[in-house]
């Protein structure tokens, strides 16, 4: 339910940038000097909240993150994100708590030709995911567990990060001159196979630039 809500403002939100937008432009404005272009030198910094649709995990999953932006031109900025999910969930009556905590690099490149002060935009980059799973009522004398989250035992030692590639798209609103509002959808591939866990975020987000 969360997650088809936070789609549903995510979507609306579009809309109402969109509608915000169009109704404060008066007519033969310069789109332009609204939609102040970034300069070269420019740091932006934010905050997220997501919904993320997780292979393997059938609940909905509430993710928050930070970001930052550097833009190298007007329309192109290279960012780094630092976002953390946890869920819990039952698993062979067994009750299963999944930690992921993500860091990643990102370029987005912004379509700065647009009316009204939107800016849609999209991305493509790496992320390193530090996965970690707890199974509560373990028997210490058994076996190790043996399921699809084996390998991210946090009781064990050879917890690992997983590699996986970053693709997005979303558009961005000029609430301020300084400060803008976005809305993103962004697909998250584990470049490992062997565990399928695999995302796709629903994100809104709040950045303030320098």
């Amino acid at each position: 339910m969360f997650k088809k809500s936070l789609m549903g403002m995510t979507c609306a939100a579009v809309c109402g940038f969109a509608g915000q937008a169009l109704a404060q432009t008066p007519v033969g404005t310069d789109y332009k000097r609204i939609d102040v272009m970034r300069d070269a030198s420019n740091w932006a910094f934010g905050v997220n909240l997501a919904a993320a649709d997780v292979n393997s995990i059938d609940n909905n999953v509430f993710s928050f993150g930070v970001f930052g932006n550097y833009f190298t031109a007007p329309n192109f900025s290279l960012g780094l994100t630092l976002d953390y999910w946890n869920d819990s969930f039952s698993e062979d009556a067994r009750r299963v708590e999944v930690d992921d905590l993500v860091i990643g690099g990102h370029g987005k490149f912004m379509f700065t030709e647009f009316t009204s002060g939107l800016r849609p935009f999209v991305l493509a980059g790496l992320a390193v995911h530090r996965f970690q799973v707890d199974v509560a009522n373990r028997d210490p004398n058994a076996d190790p567990l043996v399921d699809k989250f084996n390998e991210y035992d946090r009781n064990t030692e050879d917890v690992e990060g997983e590699l996986g590639a970053d693709f997005g798209a979303g558009v961005m609103y000029r609430v301020q001159t300084s400060m803008d509002m976005l809305a993103e959808v962004r697909y998250r591939r584990i470049l490992d196979r062997t565990v399928d866990l695999d995302q796709v975020n629903y994100s809104i987000a709040l950045s303030y630039v320098l």
